[in-house]
């Protein structure tokens, strides 16, 4: 069975490189760290906060807009991004981060 990319990774090398070399020049790289240390997904996923659950504050079954500073929450939801981005490029798949959500661990 295959399973689907979170995002696709030609997509996000295209935004991020500006040339066809520069790409897969990245996409090599991260492939390379990723055989060289497998534990980089699970650093990726943890720091970036990526299986974070948000609070959700609620009002007779409407949620509330949340008491967090909207300062915090961009900052939040930008490294959020951006390790999404890289786990992009490492290749996780759907499986992968599905485990990853019940991994205790992480």
């Amino acid at each position: 069975m295959k399973f689907t990319r979170i995002f696709d990774r030609f997509s996000v090398l295209r935004t991020t490189a500006p040339t066809r070399d520069i790409a897969v020049e990245s996409a090599t790289r991260w492939g390379r760290a990723r055989e060289a240390s497998p534990g980089i997904v699970e650093d990726l996923v943890r720091l970036g906060g990526v299986l974070a659950m948000q609070p959700a504050t609620y009002d007779g079954g409407i949620a509330l807009p949340d008491p967090i500073d909207p300062a915090r929450l961009s900052y939040e939801a930008g490294r959020r991004d951006l390790a999404v981005q890289l786990l992009t490029l490492v290749g996780v798949d759907s499986y992968e981060l599905l485990s990853l959500m019940e991994n205790k661990d992480v």
